[in-house]
């Protein structure tokens, strides 16, 4: 005979999977073929319904200033095998941003919940490849981005996100940037040729780690919120940058003016005013002017008056780092006495510290132990 407890248990269980299994039986795939619009399957799918594309490239005509738009929880899957397959979009008639995934009327409609966008190339748009705003819970996995000329990848004003295995390239700003945003994970993913290859900004509790950031302007660039294009936060930081491999971040800069313009050639990492950033167990060579550069915003880039959060960088550590091998061809203008493995202009403060790097050459005051 069973107990009284265990019929308890047994009627919550009945209770649950049929609570449950309405939307499990709602949840539906759908399949494009080229010739076919994905927007169309996009804009007929219910939330939480799965589009899978097959190979091909595709041209949306829907009038729309992007290539596709997400505004609903959604899977939408591109079956690609590269390099011998892929599910490409490519730039329909007025179209600047390739994947956007945003509510209906952002800003005011609540967040987009639970998307994925995998397996796409994203190629040729003037402004955005993969661009996220208000969305709460989202996978970005196994995409391509290239040649998409303002950023590639850019996940903003977003949160509980994963950004994997990515390549992405090209980009005229970040190959990834990530902005405005709180618990994002950005991992293994392929960044080049563009003048940041990994951007952070004005964020919260992002892990960056066993990133590959090759022949780029800057490698990564962790900036003051001054440099971006959103209000801080507040209380911004929790950067783990771990295990990437930073190199060879030698690209001539191809943009003049601004902020990015004056990005000087040959930067693995550089800390530009920010809080609370963990640099830990990263491999950072061959990059022509500093491996690691930590300097106050203000005195970087001269500010006309006193910006609302403090420029100096703080509360910093360094650890384990191997810095090695850099600073040997530094950009013309006066760079050269600057270059080094490590350049620490930071606040002498005690706030931060460093313990156990590889490094040959040092410029700065040298904070103290972790």
């Amino acid at each position: 005979m069973r107990s009284a407890h265990s019929c308890t248990l047994a009627t919550l269980a009945t209770v649950f999977s049929l609570a449950l299994s309405p939307a499990v039986a709602d949840a539906k795939t759908t399949f494009v073929s080229p010739g076919q619009s994905i927007q169309d399957a996009i804009d007929a799918a219910n939330p939480g319904d799965t589009i899978k594309v097959q190979p091909g490239d595709y041209v949306e005509n829907h009038g729309g200033t992007y290539g596709l738009r997400i505004t609903k929880s959604l899977k939408l899957i591109g079956l690609s095998k590269p390099p011998a397959t892929r599910v490409r979009l490519l730039p329909g008639p007025g179209q600047t941003n390739g994947i956007v995934v945003e509510p209906e009327v952002p800003g005011v409609d609540p967040d987009v919940e639970k998307v994925t966008v995998q397996g796409f190339t994203v190629e040729g748009f003037s402004n955005h490849g993969i661009w996220l705003q208000y969305v709460n819970k989202f996978k970005i996995i196994k995409n391509e981005s290239i040649n998409n000329l303002h950023n590639g990848i850019f996940p903003t004003l977003s949160a509980n996100g994963l950004v994997k295995r990515n390549v992405s390239y090209g980009a005229l700003d970040a190959a990834l940037w990530v902005e405005a945003s709180e618990n994002v994970r950005v991992i293994r993913n392929e960044l080049h040729t563009s003048p940041t290859g990994l951007e952070i900004t004005i964020s919260k509790k992002i892990q960056a780690k066993k990133n590959h950031v090759y022949n780029n302007v800057v490698g990564v660039g962790l900036y003051h919120p001054e440099a971006a294009s959103l209000p801080p936060l507040g209380d911004d930081g929790d950067w783990d940058i771990i295990n990437n491999y930073v190199h060879s971040n030698n690209l001539p800069n191809p943009v003049s003016g601004g902020l990015v313009g004056e990005l000087p050639s040959g930067g693995g990492v550089l800390l530009l005013g920010v809080d609370r950033v963990n640099l830990r167990k990263n491999e950072i060579v061959d990059n022509d002017f500093f491996g690691i550069a930590v300097i106050d915003f203000c005195a970087a880039v001269g500010c006309s008056s006193p910006p609302a959060v403090d420029s100096a960088a703080n509360e910093n550590s360094f650890i384990k780092n191997d810095v090695v091998g850099n600073a040997g061809n530094p950009p013309s203008g006066g760079f050269g006495a600057l270059a080094s493995d490590i350049i620490y202009l930071g606040a002498a403060d005690g706030t931060s510290c460093m313990s156990n790097n590889t490094y040959d050459t040092f410029v700065g005051t040298h904070p103290g132990p972790c």
